[in-house]
């Protein structure tokens, strides 16, 4: 399958990401027709009024079956969910793509369920914000980021679906689904527990004389729950041993606060900034 046969992509899901996406495609591709799934009354009408699909439907049948591709963008346990139900309405030979945060579990589905009708490719762009619905949907928000695949650079359809993450001006790089989820809950994953837990522990009288500091690591605390949720429970076994490391960490530097070892806590902070300055370069 060359990009230019690409003629409709079917899209289940319609949050902030997906929404994103659709107008991202809508501008690079012009000749790529964008239905979406709205599972309820109320969803419909509202992407109805938004205008950033070429058409809406509340038949899930009518947005896949000749579709030839279908995106799914929702929290990671509804996409595992999505994966049987969908396998018998695909046409043969479509494309398969998810945006979920976690890759293993998803994987795992899809060889299950798709088998060799669809070709199915794991996405993971790493771009968004604590935002969430379709009307917070931005066409610029895959401009300059990176987007892992989870699938082999020779798999079939493969390069068609690099090429279009570059058109709406992603960087494509590939990775294994396992160190994906290792990787991806010591950048991202954990530091969502740290986020939500800090929220959680500052009693809401204090937060008035919050500075920069507590706001900048508190914003993502914002996050959905029902999507992190699912994220947290795919990647538990990553999430367990960097907490786990994380409370011997924490530990280590109570033991060293109760000492009041000075030197040893100003040697710690100087290591920390060394490893920050390479941070900040990338």
């Amino acid at each position: 399958m060359k990009l230019y046969s690409i003629k409709k992509v079917g899209i289940v899901g319609v949050g902030f990401m997906a929404g994103s996406l659709a107008l991202a495609l809508k501008e690079s591709f012009s000749n790529i027709s964008i239905s979406g799934y709205a599972r309820s009354k109320e969803s419909y009408l509202k992407l109805k009024k938004l205008r950033i699909l070429d058409k809406i439907e509340r038949d899930l049948s009518k947005v896949v079956k000749d579709a030839d591709m279908v995106i799914l963008a929702m929290p990671v346990g509804a996409i595992v969910d999505y994966l049987k139900p969908l396998s018998g309405l695909l046409k043969k030979g479509a494309i398969v793509l998810d945006l979920g945060s976690s890759k293993r579990l998803i994987s795992n589905a899809a060889k299950k369920h798709l088998g060799k009708k669809a070709v199915f490719i794991g996405c993971h762009p790493l771009c968004g914000s604590e935002k969430s619905g379709p009307g917070s949907s931005c066409k610029d928000l895959y401009k300059d980021s990176i987007c892992l695949i989870t699938a082999d650079a020779t798999d079939p359809g493969i390069k068609v679906v690099k090429k279009l993450w570059q058109g709406v001006g992603s960087k494509v790089v590939f990775i294994n689904p396992d160190f994906h989820d290792k990787v991806l809950s010591s950048v991202s994953h954990f530091p969502h527990v740290i986020s939500f837990i800090l929220t959680y522990l500052v009693p809401e009288n204090y937060h008035r004389f919050a500075s920069g500091s507590f706001k900048d690591l508190t914003r993502i605390s914002g996050s959905s729950a029902y999507v992190w949720a699912d994220i947290f429970l795919s990647n538990k076994d990553n999430l367990l041993k960097d907490a786990e490391a994380f409370i011997r960490a924490l530990r280590g530097f109570t033991d060293t606060l109760k000492k009041g070892d000075r030197e040893r806590i100003v040697k710690f902070i100087k290591k920390v900034n060394y490893k920050n300055s390479k941070i900040s370069k990338l």
